[in-house]
């Protein structure tokens, strides 16, 4: 039998320095370090083309060591897109094209042709054959529960297939799940049994593919793989097997092996990955399902074949993700043309604008489960930084981009309307009322990255952790608050009207250096109806933005509070730590603070290099909050503050015909600007 390793390491752009830097002295430099001293050991490694640039600079000892490995015969080098892309959720182009750099940057650092494939996420669509063999991949591994899927049993699966997409042929080679389970959970006796018992069976190849970060990052297992020796005792337990037991990297164990029949695999990814799709509903009505399959013995027999849900169901769970990745293919349709005729696939050899487009399909911030990166601030705002870093360089080839361009973007059926200054990216999102991108291209920051609060299979359902939100958290998002004394920072901000999260009716239009877009809604307010006219103005000349408004009351009186929130992404950084001036009046960030009767007030963060200013006519009561998710990750729960809200309010009485006419400019400034 030929059994295969494939370790596959990975940091996302934008993480932490620290988390690189414990990632390798707790993981990665300990794995490198047991390899090399086995000098017969072999296996496959597949190191992400972002953590691969972060070591380059910061520990290029480790990249010689690499090397050294790939020189020896040791270690054969896997291939994927080169920023880690989910290679489903991009353009043709694009998958190739990172493919070809991945290989590219290889061959450059390493001296190799990496022909075997490692696919982001186990994220699979048969499409992908084709893009993959243009790519250069001659066979990938997937898991056990992808070829279950195609109809397969388990004792199928000792041997790689041949796969197809209009006409091009690769090899897949199946994942036992069995080695999943039991690497590096089990004993090592334990682990190396699983081995020999489908070596018994006559399993002619075994694959083991599966996370780096399994032996020193994850919680506990510095302490349970590398410091108690469980890794350096399963390595030197390889190394002691049978003499039937050949213990060899990926792409040589499939040239070995017979290929046992062709087979079309349906789309899908691991079986968690799947589930982390669905509503969390669906996720608990599927966990009630197997525990009743469970209690009647049939759970293990019914499993392989249950399959619920498509990676690409988070694009509708999370709207704040389709944002971005509708974004991203704008930015790469306007990239196509700077691809053609590309003689070299070398990173360093793109265009700035192609690299930085590429930089941002990392897929950490497209998803969440148990992993994942969309409730981390510092990822999505990365892949911000590198997407308005490509338009930048795009405008520095094509020219400006038009100022007005109302269109389909988040291909949701209705128009989005995007405004594009030398200062400024804007898209204003009729279907919530609301800005939803606030971009300051000087500092290459989006201050509208913000994320709702919205429900989770792991929030308890009868005591969530907080009232969720009907629509995004934007930029001049309407509320109507009941009468009394504004709210404050520890108080429950209630909206009792039907104008946030709902849509408006939009007009849009370019009069000089100005556009106007006309937003309105006629719907239920505090005691009675009211309609809102607002006009946000963006000019080519200022990093700035105003709405104006026009609230009336259309039927009965209008009575309580009218309401602006400005949902502001400032508390990206690893310690978020900064002010905000309300009248006068300094308080903490991201602590926040209350104020009445304010005419202005300003936002700072130490670390990021924008700042905000309000100014409000007439003055509103003003209270500045964190808005804090709780999700969970592989180290447990955690409370996540994701963006500052700024909450402007007015006391109104209305009677039928009478108008309140706020408004709210928000201006922004770096010193990347100055």
């Amino acid at each position: 039998m030929n059994l295969s390793l494939v370790l596959h390491a990975h940091q996302p752009p934008g993480n932490f320095d620290s988390v690189f830097e414990h990632g390798m002295k707790t993981c990665y430099g300990p794995v490198l370090d047991l390899i090399e001293e086995r000098r017969v050991l072999r296996l496959s490694m597949h190191w992400s083309g972002p953590l691969l640039e972060w070591m380059e600079i910061h520990t290029p000892e480790r990249i010689d060591q690499i090397r050294r490995l790939v020189e020896g015969g040791q270690v054969e080098l896997v291939a994927a897109g080169m920023y880690e892309p989910v290679l489903s959720l991009l353009p043709r182009r694009d998958r190739v094209g990172q493919l070809r750099a991945h290989r590219a940057y290889l061959a450059r650092r390493f001296g190799v042709d990496a022909t075997v494939g490692w696919l982001t996420e186990r994220v699979w669509e048969p499409s992908l054959v084709s893009d993959l063999v243009e790519g250069g991949i001659a066979a990938v591994t997937l898991d056990d529960r992808h070829f279950m899927s195609a109809g397969l049993a388990e004792s199928d699966l000792g041997a790689p297939y041949l796969t197809e997409h209009q006409g091009a042929p690769m090899l897949v080679a199946p994942g036992g799940n069995d080695m999943r389970a039991a690497i590096p959970w089990a004993s090592v006796d334990e682990a190396l049994n699983v081995i020999k018992r489908r070596a018994e069976a006559g399993t002619s190849i075994l694959v083991y593919g599966d996370d780096t970060e399994k032996f020193g990052m994850w919680p506990g297992t510095y302490r349970s793989v590398i410091r108690s020796g469980w890794l350096a005792q399963f390595f030197d337990g390889l190394l002691a097997l049978p003499d039937d037991i050949d213990v060899v990297p990926l792409g040589e164990a499939v040239e070995r092996s017979q290929v046992a029949g062709r087979v079309y695999i349906p789309d899908g990814s691991y079986p968690e990955m799947l589930e982390w799709t669905l509503t969390a509903a669906a996720q608990r009505s599927l966990s009630q399902i197997r525990g009743a399959l469970s209690e009647v013995g049939l759970l293990d027999t019914v499993n392989p074949h249950m399959r619920s849900g498509l990676y690409f169901q988070f694009l509708a769970k999370y709207p704040e993700v389709n944002l971005l990745h509708k974004r991203m293919l704008d930015v790469s349709r306007r990239c196509e043309r700077l691809l053609r005729g590309t003689r070299s696939w070398d990173p360093d050899d793109l265009p700035e604008a192609v690299r930085e487009l590429w930089r941002a399909q990392a897929n950490c911030a497209y998803w969440h489960g148990m992993f994942g990166g969309i409730y981390l601030p510092h990822i999505r705002q990365r892949l911000w930084y590198h997407l308005l870093r490509a338009e930048d360089a795009l405008e520095r080839e094509r020219g400006p981009e038009r100022m007005l361009r109302r269109f389909d973007l988040d291909a949701d059926g209705e128009d989005e309307v995007v405004v594009t200054t030398p200062d400024l990216v804007v898209v204003v999102d009729p279907s919530d009322g609301a800005v939803v991108e606030l971009s300051h291209r000087p500092s290459s920051t989006n201050l509208g990255d913000t994320l709702a609060l919205r429900e989770e299979s792991y929030h308890d359902p009868e005591d969530p952790p907080y009232p969720y939100d009907r629509g995004r958290r934007g930029i001049f998002v309407d509320r109507f608050l009941a009468s009394g004394r504004p709210p404050a920072r520890s108080t429950l901000v209630e909206d009792r009207g039907e104008f946030s999260g709902l849509p408006y009716a939009v007009k849009s239009r370019k009069r000089g250096d100005t556009v106007e877009v006309q937003l309105e809604r006629e719907a239920a307010a505090t005691e009675g109806t009211a309609a809102i006219r607002k006009t946000i103005e963006v000019r080519s000349d200022a990093a700035e933005i105003t709405a104006t408004y026009r609230v009336t009351s259309m039927d009965g009186t209008v009575e309580g509070r009218f309401a602006v929130e400005l949902n502001l992404a400032m508390l990206f950084r690893e310690r978020a730590r900064g002010s905000v001036r309300i009248a006068n009046r300094d308080f903490a960030l991201p602590r926040g603070g209350a104020t009445k009767g304010a005419e202005s007030l300003s936002l700072s963060m130490d670390d990021i290099d924008v700042s905000a200013e309000i100014s409000v006519s007439p003055p509103a009561d003003v209270d500045v909050r964190a808005i804090e998710t709780v999700s969970r990750s592989e180290a447990g729960f955690e409370r996540t503050p994701q963006q500052i809200a700024v909450l402007l309010s007015w006391p109104v009485t209305l009677e039928r015909g009478d108008e309140f006419s706020p408004t709210v400019t928000l201006s922004l400034s770096s010193e990347a600007a100055r």
